[in-house]
This record gives C-alpha cells, sequence and structure tokens, in this order.
C-alpha cells in the first residue's frame, strides 16, 4: 500500500485527468493520479485486434478543440483528415432513403426553411450564453427546465425539421433521445463549438483523427508522469478535514494508495460519483444532480476491409 504527500491528487487518468496533472506539475506542483482501470485514456482506447489497429473509444479532432489541438502539437502527434468524398443517404420521415450530395438535406423546400430558422435560432442562444458560465445567463433557467425536444417544437412545426435539427446535438453529440437533456445543454454544447452551425457543417465537425490512435494523447502524458500514475487503483474514500501544519487537507484513500493532498480533482464522469464515499459528504443536491445526470450510449462496430471497395462503388442505393 502506497502513502503519498502531494500537492494535488487526481482520481481518474483519461485525457482530463492526465492533462490537469501534467500542467499542475508543470506549474511546479507534486501530483498523484489515481485510475481503476488497469490502463490510461479512459473513453479513449486503442487496440490492436487480429492485426488491425482499431479505435475503440473517441477519435475525432474538430477545429474547435483549440485546447487538444495545442496538446497534439506538444506532444509532437500528426493528424490525417476524414475522407469525405461521394454521396450520402438521407432516411426521410416516411422511411424513404435519398442519395445526395453537398451539405442540404434533400429535403422540401419548407422543411429546409425551417431547418434553416431553427439553426439561425440556436447560432443567437449560443452566441449570448457562450460556453464558460452558462448558467450566469438571465436565459439559463428558462432553458434548463425544457427539453431540447420541447424547445424545437415550440419554435417550428415542422416535425421534420425539427427532427432533424435535434439530430446534430441528440444523436450525433451527447448519444441520447433530445427528450433527455435541456435545451441549455444543447446549447452548451453549441457553444462549446463556436456555434450550432459548425455542428451542421460536414466540412468541419469530425475533421481529423490522430495518427496512432487517440489515445495516445493519455499514453505520452503518463509517460511523462511516471510514478506519479498509480493503476488498478480504484477510489474508495474522499476524507475531508482541518488543514495541517503541511497544508494537507485532503485524504484520498484507493485499492493500491492513500495519498494526502491540499486538493482533489475528481475527473471522472458525474454517475461515477456515487462510487465513492465522501467524508463529510457531498452537497445534497449535488448528490442528486449527479444521480440524475444521465450520459448517452453509443455502441461502436468495427469491420475491417482491404481495399476500400465502397469508395468506388459508392453507398447503397435507396
Amino acid at each position: 500500500m502506497l502513502n503519498l504527500d502531494r500537492d494535488v491528487v487526481i482520481v481518474g487518468a483519461g485525457p482530463s485527468g492526465l492533462t490537469a496533472a501534467r500542467e499542475l506539475k508543470k506549474a511546479g506542483l507534486s501530483v498523484a493520479v489515481l485510475e481503476a482501470r488497469d490502463r490510461v485514456g479512459g473513453r479513449t482506447w486503442t487496440d490492436t485486434i487480429d492485426g488491425a489497429m482499431l479505435e475503440i473509444g473517441g477519435q475525432w479532432v474538430s477545429p474547435d478543440q483549440t485546447a487538444l489541438l495545442e496538446l497534439l502539437d506538444e506532444l509532437g502527434l500528426k493528424t490525417y483528415s476524414r475522407y469525405r468524398e461521394g454521396e450520402s443517404v438521407y432516411v426521410g420521415a416516411d422511411g424513404t432513403k435519398t442519395r445526395y450530395t453537398g451539405d442540404s438535406f434533400p429535403v422540401s423546400g419548407a422543411t429546409g426553411a425551417e431547418m434553416d430558422k431553427l439553426i439561425g435560432i440556436l447560432d443567437v442562444l449560443a452566441a449570448e450564453i457562450g460556453a464558460t458560465e452558462p448558467w450566469a445567463h438571465p436565459k439559463a433557467r428558462e432553458l434548463d427546465t425544457i427539453s431540447f425536444h420541447h424547445r424545437l417544437r415550440a419554435n417550428s412545426s415542422d416535425e421534420e425539421a425539427c427532427n432533424n435539427i435535434g439530430l446534430f446535438i441528440a444523436g450525433g453529440m451527447l448519444t441520447k433521445p433530445a427528450h433527455a437533456f435541456s435545451a441549455l445543454q444543447a446549447v452548451l454544447m453549441a457553444a462549446s463549438a463556436g456555434s450550432f452551425s459548425h455542428l451542421t457543417d460536414e466540412g468541419f465537425i469530425l475533421d481529423k483523427r490522430v495518427i496512432g490512435g487517440m489515445q495516445q494523447v493519455s499514453l505520452l502524458q503518463a509517460a511523462e508522469l511516471g510514478a506519479d500514475v498509480v493503476l488498478n487503483s480504484p477510489v474508495r474514500t474522499v476524507h475531508w478535514g482541518d488543514d495541517g501544519e503541511d497544508g494537507h487537507h485532503v485524504s484520498v484513500v484507493s485499492e493500491r494508495a492513500t495519498v494526502n493532498a491540499r486538493f482533489v480533482i475528481m475527473a471522472v464522469p458525474p454517475n461515477l460519483y456515487a462510487r465513492v464515499s465522501f467524508d463529510p459528504p457531498l452537497p445534497r443536491r449535488q448528490q442528486q444532480m449527479h444521480q440524475h445526470q444521465s450520459l448517452g450510449l453509443v455502441i461502436k462496430v468495427h469491420a475491417v476491409y482491404s481495399p476500400p471497395f465502397w469508395r468506388k462503388t459508392g453507398p447503397p442505393g435507396p
């Protein structure tokens, strides 16, 4: 059992936790990172299966992710552009499939106009509210007490337009139904991308991938941190107390280590907070928020071909 004294202890060795640890260490502070799994990377995971290198977790880099792009450059990682040539298939409200090219869905003029209207409304809200303090905006409560689904329908009676616009955030970003999160969360997602229009721009979103896989962001940072990263060490308890003579007032106990520190960073999804016992407990409302915050659901399927024959034949017909 390790017994460590640090300035900061970070729970979670995904990209966020490791980046925080690396930046703190660069600033002259001592750190320890505790990770429950036997690997770093969190939801980024690159593995080789039957000779094929697969990104089992997150893989995309978009132009709005400026901090990530700077980190990739700092770590010496290169990117390559997504293949974008060819036709797409649009499935209409009645199930009809239509092949098309270009940025616009092949919908009626009326539906297209409603989609443009909704995009404009969301762009204005994203610009007003911003990505740094959405809760501080006068419209925050109004937007947070209505689902994204109902907010769209309050602004348009065109069901196909609402479904299409909802798709960019619900299915595309948060990977859960538009009725399962608030309009404020949708606006925050749009604001973090710079605008809602960016999310609808096929030439902008999901732009590049990392040569060798996204997990390298975590692997390289963990290599720099060395023994400060402790794997196979799920955190069980976070004890808060008064400042001691050494300035430590938090003790984090995991399967393999106890870390006494001045601060703790929880770099894990909020729904995992319940697996940790906090002493004294977190505020009741914060606990309720963690319990009710749902994450998206993605099932990723890999099919490996050599060569990519579909680029010559095109997508399946309608």
